[in-house]
């Protein structure tokens, strides 16, 4: 029996530093991975604290969750409509330069909302449109940063450079809302604005220095008739469709946990911003952990399975939430939502990258990822409309009853159970 441990330990250990040898042969990449993904780390971060300050500020001044509602569906909705273009974009023209000059354009409109409350004229339906406007450029770096990421490392390091992107989502979502909270309670909500701004434009710089392979850089050759062939490639592939259809109905409990938090730290757990921000952080704490984890042990089951298992347990936490008396028990049990979540993204991503053809990645990115955030602005602005109903509490306990939903369903999917 000890030789028996002894050898599966063995084991464990190679694979955990064969993994550790693909992220470190990934950030050294001398195509410029690494220098990318730090400045793509510090963008998350400034996004985080741009969204969180932007939710409080709304808050505060109406003190109503429809008011969240719109605000949520105007940062997500638009995703819809520039999903489709961004997708065309990357696929037709240098990636880099793509996403650099949205970098460029996100710094100006986001450093307007400081300037202009500077000079006294900032009306509340401007933050609105600032909102929309992000979401409507959101899919550029979200389509765009996978669609890079085979032309700067090796196909065996994917998986490592996938979880190394979902651990800079998660290291800004850890960081971003707590250091938004302190900064609204100590200097108020808009000036931490600046610090996104700035970001933006270290991003811009890193990406256009970058050195990715020609062939996989673009395609050069993407028509928009193309979205068409680019869709039959997802239609026709039950592991891209399935997933596709989860992390879609996954986003819209995502999209109303994120509007109900602010109302639920302050009028249940009796919190201000700053709780507000420490429960944001405890979700992506919880994702950060939950990222390390796959970057660091080999599954022991098929990915495909492993996405419907994680996606059940993360509506379990869910529940947990609703249940919890406290404000320590909500931060516990929203950290194990996040563990259990981010997952998700990396095993999805990474079978969505060897099923796709490398021409089309970026449309094909684009295609799936507008339809898995158009769940946000639905369970957003739903949740807006149901918390006057159905209170705080309630509201949450429909997001896990949702999410558990999606994974259960996931496990009935024979084609995704076996997705190697």
């Amino acid at each position: 029996m000890k030789e028996h441990d002894s050898n599966g330990w063995t084991g464990l250990r190679h694979a955990v530093g064969d993994v550790d040898m693909s992220m470190h042969r990934a950030l050294r990449s001398d195509r410029g991975f690494g220098i990318f993904w730090l400045a793509f780390s510090v963008t998350v971060l400034g996004d985080a604290i741009t969204r969180t300050t932007l939710i409080w500020y709304v808050f505060d001044l109406t003190g109503s969750s429809v008011s969240l509602g719109w605000l949520s569906f105007c940062f997500t909705a638009p995703v819809i409509v520039g999903g489709v273009t961004a997708g065309w974009l990357l696929d037709r023209y240098d990636r880099r330069a793509i996403m650099a000059i949205d970098s460029l354009a996100k710094a100006l409109v986001v450093i307007s909302i400081p300037l202009l409350a500077a000079f006294d004229w900032l009306p509340l339906w401007y933050v609105f449109v600032v909102a929309a406007v992000f979401g409507f450029l959101m899919m550029i770096p979200l389509a765009g940063v996978p669609s890079l990421l085979p032309a700067l490392v090796s196909g065996d390091d994917l998986d490592a450079a996938n979880a190394l992107e979902t651990i800079g989502y998660t290291i800004g979502g850890v960081l971003g809302p707590p250091l938004a909270g302190l900064l609204i309670a100590q200097i108020g909500p808009l000036e931490a604005l600046y610090f996104d701004a700035g970001s933006y434009l270290v991003f811009a710089w890193a990406v256009w220095r970058c050195r990715p392979r020609v062939d996989a850089g673009r395609s050069g050759t993407a028509e928009p008739t193309d979205l068409l062939a680019a869709a039959r490639i997802i239609v026709r592939n039950p592991v891209l469709v399935s997933t596709t259809l989860m992390y879609l109905a996954f986003n819209v409990g995502l999209g109303a946990l994120l509007v109900v938090l602010p109302v639920f730290a302050d009028t249940v757990l009796g919190g201000g911003p700053a709780l507000f921000g420490l429960l944001l952080g405890s979700i992506a704490l919880g994702e950060l952990v939950g990222s390390v984890a796959v970057g660091f042990i080999r599954l022991p089951v098929p990915p495909g399975l492993a996405i419907g298992l994680a996606a059940l347990l993360s509506g379990v936490a869910v529940a947990a939430v609703a249940v919890s008396p406290d404000a320590v028990g909500v931060a516990v049990a929203l950290a194990l939502y996040g563990a259990f979540s981010a997952p998700l993204t990396i095993w999805g991503q990474t079978l969505r990258m060897k099923i796709i053809p490398a021409g089309f990645h970026g449309r094909c990115f684009a295609i799936m990822r507008t339809l898995m955030q158009s769940g946000g602005p639905l369970g957003g602005l739903g949740a807006g409309f149901a918390i006057p109903v159905l209170g705080a509490r309630a509201a949450i306990a429909a997001v896990a009853l949702i999410t558990c939903a999606v994974g259960g369903l996931g496990l009935t999917i024979g084609e995704l159970r076996r997705a190697q």
